[in-house]
């Protein structure tokens, strides 16, 4: 009924009854809103923008083809506005002065599962943003009914269900257009590079009941998440109970879809007992698909599973089983495999660290193989150059980081800012071992700059990337924790939880900034409890991490036996 009242609506539209189109506004108005304000994270420009897209969705009206696509349609057109809106605030950041970012002193022994997984979400943050960039550019090349459900599966992250719901289809309808589209674009490689697409999972014969499944599972694991937030001293029984449950669902089929939803959003919430529960089941599906997307994505899951727990001489056989095949199978995969922070972190714990640099610069030979997309160049040496840092090879780090000067290229490319932040934040790590104060005082100058000037041209109601603000401002906080810059640390961390940061590895260098300024038992227990997971539970994060990298801080040498924090952090 509702395709059909839209269609009705339309015919009157395009016969000259404006006031039909206000109903379509009323109707869709909350929705579009919500879509842009989610994308943008600005509530009053994104009401600019849900004007620009029923303007232009009034002014185009007589091309849509099929008024039963409207929906659709609309929704296609509020994301084609949001990332024109995104695009213009790069380029006006692009005429600001150049910022450099941060620094620390020297870094501590920190205990490598936090800060790297910091890193691993950032760097998953920015793959997202690419794929995203590049389905847009594939979206022109399919017919509208499959452009549409395409945008909304792989953009807006809707789940098919949902999408049939929106469009007043059937669920596999929905999924046959997905099929559909993706054979038209495999069919032409120069429309596809499967290194970015081909990660995002979708089945043949996707059924309405194992979505059903899918959905049931999620909502059962939400209410065990409800139990802890209302009961946080029981986490341990209800999430086993939960574990319990997720087991029992695995017994029947097991999908793609089903993999991903229990590896990637379920498991990590239980720390070292989902960790363990996630190692068979990655083993199993690894060995079962014959697709090599599928088999190397749950590999890197084995072997990142495998780092967390500590055992380390099991992950370096993995990562290493998982290089030589990516080597002969699939090239595209070797880069990231090897720059992978956890694994390295086992290598040096096994005092192997020379083992990894050695596989490092042979895998480095493929840099400039034309085929390795400058994306994964730039990734590869970031993370190489960072892994050096932390393991005293400086001149060796500066060497990665000018590479990756000279790859990063210019600021029109699409993740520029991500890697441009990441040269000046190891050029400070570096400079701070050196105690090259000099360099070191001139980057934090112009990065304090920089953030000043864009906070103020925020609060002026000038637009802002707020997602490049709050990376700039998290990351130099935490690296001004290391330098023990305490207090400019706290601003900057504080500054990027009130504009929306919910890392929580974010509160925990906040804790460590406050217990060693201020010595604030409230603030500081407020900020583990949030990192520790006690207060977001909802937040993705490895309950489990911060007990030893609480062990491993000097800053809280002073309260390595407190019951109190240790009851915090996990600790009976």
């Amino acid at each position: 009924m509702e395709k059909e009242g839209d269609v009705q609506l339309i015919r009157k539209i395009l016969s000259g009854d404006d006031a039909a189109f206000g109903i379509l506004v009323e109707k869709y108005q909350k929705s579009i809103h919500t879509l842009v304000w989610r994308k943008i994270g600005d509530y009053h420009y994104a009401e600019e923008i849900m004007q620009d897209v029923f303007l232009k969705a009034y002014k185009k009206l007589p091309t849509l083809k099929n008024p039963n696509q409207f929906a659709g349609w609309l929704h296609v057109t509020a994301n084609r506005l949001c990332i024109d809106w995104i695009r213009k605030q790069t380029r006006i950041r692009k005429q600001q002065p150049t910022m450099q970012s941060l620094g620390g002193t020297r870094l501590e022994e920190i205990e490598e599962s936090s800060y790297t997984h910091h890193m691993s979400e950032q760097r998953m943050t920015e793959r997202t943003e690419y794929c995203r960039d590049l389905v847009e550019q594939l979206l022109e090349k399919l017919p509208e009914n499959e452009r549409t459900v395409v945008t909304l599966y792989y953009l807006d992250e809707m789940p098919t269900k949902e999408i049939g719901k929106f469009l007043g289809v059937p669920v596999n309808t929905i999924a046959s257009r997905l099929h559909r589209a993706r054979k038209r674009l495999q069919t032409n490689p120069e429309l596809l590079d499967q290194e970015f697409f081909g990660h995002l999972p979708l089945s043949d014969n996707l059924e309405e009941n194992i979505m059903n499944q899918l959905e049931q599972l999620h909502s059962k694991f939400d209410a065990f998440m409800e139990k802890v937030k209302s009961d946080p001293a029981s986490r341990e029984d209800i999430l086993k109970e939960a574990a319990d449950e997720i087991e029992d669902a695995l017994k029947g089929e097991i999908t793609p879809e089903l993999v991903r939803l229990v590896v990637d959003k379920i498991y990590p919430y239980m720390g070292s007992l989902g960790m363990e529960r996630r190692l068979p089941l990655l083993r199993k599906y690894m060995d079962d698909t014959p697709d090599d997307t599928e088999r190397s994505w749950a590999h890197d899951r084995l072997v990142k599973s495998l780092a967390f727990l500590r055992r380390n001489r099991e992950a370096i056989q993995e990562q290493t089983r998982l290089y030589r095949w990516a080597c002969k199978h699939s090239e595209k995969y070797v880069l990231r495999i090897v720059s992978n922070p956890n694994t390295a972190g086992c290598w040096k714990a096994e005092g192997r660290i020379e083992d990894w640099i050695q596989l490092y610069n042979e895998a480095s030979e493929r840099l400039e193989n034309p085929k390795v997309s400058q994306y994964s160049r730039c990734d590869f040496l970031q993370f190489g150059s960072d892994i050096l840092i932390r393991n005293g090879r400086l001149d060796a780090a500066l060497l990665e980081i000018e590479k990756l000067e000279r790859a990063n290229g210019k600021p029109g490319w699409r993740t520029y800012f991500r890697f441009w932040l990441a040269i000046r934040e190891n050029r400070l790590r570096v400079y701070s071992k050196q105690e090259d104060w000099d360099r070191f005082d001139q980057v934090l100058v112009d990065t304090r700059t920089f953030i000043e000037g864009e906070v103020e041209k925020r609060d002026a109601g000038y637009p802002v990337n707020i997602y490049e603000l709050v990376c700039t401002a998290h990351n130099i906080g935490c690296c001004l924790v290391w330098a023990k810059k305490y207090d400019e640390a706290k601003r900057l961390l504080q500054l990027a939880i009130d504009l929306g940061n919910y890392n929580d590895y974010n509160h925990f260098m906040l804790a460590v900034s406050i217990w060693a300024s201020e010595k604030n038992r409230e603030k500081t227990l407020h900020h583990l409890k949030v990192a520790q997971g006690e207060y977001v539970v909802s937040s993705y994060n490895y309950l489990d991490s911060y007990y030893p990298e609480f062990l491993e801080t000097p800053e809280f040498s002073d309260v390595k036996d407190d019951p109190e924090f240790l009851k915090v952090l996990g600790q009976k």
